[in-house]
């Protein structure tokens, strides 16, 4: 499918030493012995652990836009700072998100879904909605697959675009404007494949390590320059490894 949007500008990637200082850190409190050189050889050796049973809660972030635009930004989820441009909704509230007219919608996918179907029926108008809608993914939890961005494209008529979070809610990978891939961000999180399967480190949350953590997920990660002109690796083709879901969730195959 080709979207009707394309914007393209230079982003650098992100300082290796942030991303070392941080892994250095999460290595220490989870009690690992490692080269303090080289910290990620170390982190590749470590065997694939179970993901975390009691999920942590990192401090509010900022949303981040996908497009460099100033519309009016409606967040159907928790876990981000207010702004000027940014105000949260409550689902219930259909009658002040629409009286807010957001030119932005940001939500998770099952809620993005119920709201497009309600569009279709004409049970909701929101023909301020004129940029984007963003879909909050998460790891170990359905990703965004291409029939959910055909239902979504039919219903809202803007670029889709999709934003994975780790398991504390932080933002660990973004989908830029050309539609290859979610961006790592580095900072937050160190991704690797074993197998099929894909492992999470979590450079977020230090109370309690989270160190190649299985997700349930298959995909590829790509490390070619990327046409919007981010450097940093992608990740492609994410789909639910649905014969281990329930192994994902006890650490168990």
């Amino acid at each position: 499918m080709t979207w009707p949007f394309s914007w393209r500008g230079f982003r650098p990637r992100v300082p290796a030493n942030d991303r070392i200082a941080r892994l250095r850190k999460l290595l220490d409190r989870a009690n690992t012995d490692y080269s303090r050189d080289f910290p990620e050889v170390t982190l590749q050796a470590l065997p694939a652990t179970a993901p975390p049973k009691r999920l942590p809660r990192l401090e509010l972030q900022p949303f981040r836009c996908p497009l460099p635009s100033s519309a009016r930004i409606a967040l159907l989820e928790g876990g981000f700072l207010p702004d000027r441009d940014v105000r949260e909704f409550a689902i219930a509230d259909m009658a002040g998100l629409q009286n807010y007219a957001p030119e932005v919608l940001v939500l998770p996918l099952g809620i993005a879904l119920s709201l497009a179907d309600q569009k279709e029926r004409g049970l909701v108008k929101l023909p301020s909605l004129s940029t984007a809608v963003v879909v909050l993914t998460s790891l170990g939890d359905s990703p965004l697959e291409d029939h959910h961005r055909e239902l979504l494209w039919k219903a809202f008529r803007v670029p889709i675009f999709e934003q994975l979070l780790g398991w504390d809610g932080a933002i660990i990978a973004r989908e830029c404007e050309v539609h290859d891939g979610l961006h790592i961000e580095e900072t937050a999180a160190i991704l690797h494949l074993q197998g099929e399967e894909l492992l999470a480190t979590q450079l977020t949350t230090f109370t309690e390590p989270i160190v190649r953590a299985r997700t349930g997920l298959a995909g590829e990660i790509a490390t070619a320059h990327c046409e919007c002109g981010a450097e940093t690796p992608r990740l492609r083709n994410l789909t639910a490894l649905r014969a281990n879901v329930t192994a994902a969730a006890t650490g168990r195959r």
